[in-house]
């Protein structure tokens, strides 16, 4: 008995100090904890400082550069000693004029004018990158610019230059030492802080440099009153110096502390309580991990299999830049993560398009992998220039063969000669297409053959038709047509031509007012099965014409020429909308690309659909549709310069495509007469 007692009283005591072991640790770990995020969040928050200061000292020097600017073209002299009485009235150290070329014409600093055997300063041929920024003011990039508090390049002196262009050309510069810019700026800094809180009971306060408090984000009415350091003891703290002013940022450690004591108490709580119940709770907490990380594994493979499955679709549109011919779009909604319907197109000769539409019975991986084989396989088949009956007739064979879990995959096929327009097809127990032609949706019916995988030894079909230019057509699967309403009742074919028929959409808009019709029909109801669809129009062989210029004004007015003779056909609400688009495109590669050489080629399809503009230089690549367009909501003088004009063709045409080849940038742009 007693050797129990004593062995209970050893288990006790041991318990008990693994116990205040773990609280002492707790403590010392969240005490550590909690100064490392004050100081964390204490140096998040300088760089908020570092904008918002900067950004209230900047607007009040532009402000003050602007009244520099209005006295100076009021006719304010300009001679150096007049420069200096207006740096003085302006509360500024310098005053300076510089012209379009970057050199500095006026100035109150006699260091930067032209002396004999001394040039004057110039922005644009100093090797200092800041100070050569300043020219974005001549050549339209800034109608206003703030250098940093820095070392001048031209004398060494610190200073802070401001810029504002100028009417005639040119622009206006003000500098400030750091005692200008304190001044300056002074009353700016005035409750810019005020309730700023950090950390929930910390705060900012900037002072002058000899400690004068300018704002204070605990108390009003202490601007003016000197400043005394935080106490270390009892506050996290640092000071930066931002734009010549000294900021505090502090958060009091005692907020911390209570966050501390807390998060130790909590601890404590929750480890008495894992160590009476840690023999229950191990084998659940352990289980539970399991399951998850079960589940999470299950979700980690499922997310690949979509991710291989989309991956395997083309899925860049428009897929051939360089094709006038034809257009082809396609989409594919998956009911589950991952889906047994397909699509794909590729060539299998110079003018022969195979395109085609297919549905696996069944749904989730094992279809989704029977998908990817057949993929496969008909690509495989039909790349080998087989007639694509016969082609068909392999792949059925090899499917079929040990198809023990009876899965089979229906098809469309067609090949399209584009050169022609003559279509060969093969449908394999699928849905029949849609023929769009002249307002007018109609299917395509013929007898179907076997599904792809049932039975070995099938012979398939041919079917021919011919597209005339402007003829399109849709493919799809049955999870378009055999969506259920709330009652049950499908959404059907006789629907589906409804949406198809609509003449005012084209190319991906036809595919996405489809599917958003189904959708609407559905209402709340599960979408059922994968809804894939296909969309290909024939073009015809089109016109084309090509001419080459060199980047000059000239040539830039005899390419607007020769392509307003090229569009004559061309209705003029679309003519005069690809004018104003390439004039802009024109202008760009005349001005900014630093092309040696460019082309346009205008090609016309010969029925009355649209146009397209391939244009080529061989200037720096850019790429204009990564380019950040302007926000059109800021006024002129709000917004940065530059960028309407690619907007503008972004806006107006389609497509707009880009790519970079053989070390020409090539920038094709179309416009449909009906958009």
């Amino acid at each position: 008995m007693t050797n129990r007692r004593s062995l209970n009283l050893k288990l006790i005591l041991s318990v008990l100090a693994a116990f205040l072991l773990s609280l002492a640790f707790s403590w010392f770990l969240h005490d550590r904890l909690s100064e490392r995020d004050a100081y964390a969040l204490i140096d998040r928050t300088f760089d908020n400082v570092q904008d918002e200061l900067a950004d209230c000292v900047n607007e009040r020097l532009v402000l003050v550069c602007m009244a520099a600017r209005e006295q100076l073209e009021d006719g304010h002299p300009d001679d150096p000693a007049s420069m200096q009485k207006l740096a003085r009235e302006l509360r500024v150290t310098e005053v300076s004029i510089a012209d379009e070329k970057g050199d500095i014409v006026r100035s109150s600093v006699d260091d930067y004018l032209a002396r004999p055997g001394r040039p004057a300063f110039n922005f644009a041929a100093t090797d200092d990158k800041v100070a050569n920024e300043m020219m974005g003011l001549v050549d339209g990039r800034y109608t206003e610019y703030c250098q940093p508090f820095r070392s001048n390049p031209a004398n060494g002196n610190w200073r802070k230059f401001v810029g504002v262009w100028r009417h005639a050309g040119g622009f206006f510069e003000i500098g400030c030492d750091a005692k200008a810019l304190q001044s300056l700026a002074r009353s700016t800094c005035v409750d810019l802080f005020r309730n700023w809180h950090v950390g929930g009971t910390g705060g900012i306060v900037v002072t002058t440099p000899s400690g004068l408090v300018l704002s204070d984000y605990e108390e009003p009415n202490r601007e003016g009153t000197q400043f005394q350091e935080p106490d270390g003891d009892f506050f996290y703290w640092k000071c930066k110096e931002i734009e010549s002013f000294p900021v505090y940022v502090m958060i009091p450690k005692g907020s911390a502390a209570v966050q501390r004591d807390v998060l130790v108490g909590s601890t404590a709580l929750l480890n008495g309580v894992a160590l009476v119940f840690v023999a229950l709770l191990v084998g659940f907490v352990i289980s539970a991990f399991v399951r998850q990380q079960m589940r999470a594994q299950a979700a980690k493979e499922m997310k690949m299999a979509t991710d291989i499955q989309l991956s395997a679709l083309p899925n860049v549109f428009p897929p051939f830049p360089d094709e006038t011919r034809f257009d082809i779009w396609a989409s594919m909604e998956t009911a589950k993560e991952v889906g047994g319907d397909f699509y794909d197109f590729y060539f299998i000769g110079k003018d022969r398009l195979l395109f085609l539409v297919a549905d696996v019975s069944g749904k989730g991986v094992p279809a989704a992998m029977f998908m990817m084989r057949a993929k496969t396989l008909l690509k495989g088949a039909e790349q080998t220039g087989k007639p694509i009956a016969q082609a068909f007739e392999e792949v059925n064979d090899a499917l079929s063969e040990g198809n023990s879990s009876c899965t089979f995959v229906t098809a469309w096929a067609g090949e399209l000669n584009t050169r022609t327009g003559h279509v060969t097809f093969v449908n394999a127990g699928h849905n029949p297409p849609v023929v769009l032609r002249g307002g007018k949706a109609e299917l395509l019916k013929s007898r179907p053959s076997l599904a792809l995988g049932a039975m070995s030894g099938i012979r398939y079909r041919t079917g021919e038709m011919w597209l005339k230019p402007g003829d399109e057509i849709y493919l799809y699967t049955d999870g378009i047509v055999e969506q259920p309403d709330e009652s049950g009742n499908l959404y059907g074919e006789e629907r589906m031509l409804k949406a198809l028929s609509d003449t005012s959409r084209h190319g991906k808009d036809v595919l996405d007012a489809v599917l958003a019709d189904v959708r609407r029909y559905a209402a709340d109801v599960e979408q059922a099965d994968d809804c894939t669809q296909l969309l290909i129009r024939y073009r015809g062989e089109p016109d084309v014409v090509t001419r080459e210029y060199a980047p000059t004004m000239e040539d830039l007015a005899r390419a607007t020429d020769d392509l307003a003779a090229a569009l004559k056909p061309v209705p003029a609400k679309a003519k005069n909308k690809l004018l104003v688009a390439a004039d802009e495109i024109f202008a760009n590669i005349v001005r900014y690309s630093g092309a040696t050489r460019w082309s346009l080629s205008v090609v016309l399809t010969h029925n009355p659909e649209g146009v397209r503009l391939v244009i080529s230089d061989d200037g720096k690549p850019f790429d204009p549709l990564i380019h950040r367009d302007p926000d059109t909501t800021l006024s002129a003088a709000e917004r940065e310069a530059g960028g309407l004009g690619i907007l503008i063709v972004k806006k107006t045409m389609s497509p707009v495509t880009y790519r970079r080849r053989n070390g020409n940038n090539i920038l094709t742009i179309g416009k449909d007469y009906g958009d």
